[in-house]
């Protein structure tokens, strides 16, 4: 069974638990957009509910369940207060509730946008298993695509985590700016805004990884 076909996420909703969630990485630079959209498009088909998930610079975390997904920010810092989950987290620069909320992409509706009309991957039709080899700088194509598409994150008005969400949120775009200017060979302009985000949080883990190597 192909790992991205409807088939496979059929199987996977058959056997969730009401109120279950169905979790898919999305790698975005292996394979060619075509296919990414295929994927996103059996994701779609079957999950009536779905959202989308910044996880890392290159990768992308789909979010499917058969019932809505409501984002409440109490209950989410609840939870991010557990000592195993909160260091678990900062190591990899997610360093509080806030910023885990910041990479929120989008919901159903800017994954539909994305896939548009393409055809889904089936069993049958296992169109990312045979696809062509992945074009050279298949990611500057991709990301660009999601990160128009997105959306903040759907907290309730008066939620007491949104203005600092929204922070972290334009800081982690700004991030990902910078690194598409690096990736075409723009170097001055990446590290223009690269010191913009670093001026906020110099010692992020994840930035500075990806930033400097180390």
């Amino acid at each position: 069974m192909n790992l991205y076909s409807r088939d496979f996420y059929e199987l996977c909703r058959s056997r969730l638990q009401p109120g279950g969630l169905m979790a898919q990485w999305w790698p975005l630079p292996a394979q060619n957009e075509e296919d990414s959209r295929s994927l996103v498009r059996s994701f779609l088909d079957v999950f009536p509910h779905a959202t989308a998930w910044s996880t890392e610079l290159h990768e992308v975390l789909l979010v499917g369940s058969a019932s809505p997904i409501e984002l409440r920010g109490a209950r989410i810092a609840g939870r991010y207060s557990q000592p195993t989950v909160r260091s678990s987290l900062a190591e990899v620069g997610i360093e509080s509730p806030e910023a885990l909320l910041a990479t929120w992409l989008t919901d159903r509706a800017g994954l539909e946008r994305f896939a548009a009309d393409a055809p889904p991957v089936t069993d049958d039709r296992p169109l990312i298993e045979h696809a062509a080899w992945v074009r050279r700088g298949e990611l500057r194509r991709v990301l660009p695509s999601l990160l128009a598409l997105a959306t903040e994150a759907p907290l309730a008005p008066g939620d007491a985590l949104r203005p600092a969400v929204e922070a972290e949120r334009r800081e982690l775009l700004g991030f990902y700016r910078s690194s598409l200017h690096a990736m075409a060979g723009e170097r001055d302009e990446a590290a223009a805004t690269l010191r913009e985000v670093l001026a906020h949080d110099p010692h992020n883990p994840y930035y500075v990884w990806v930033a400097y190597g180390r």
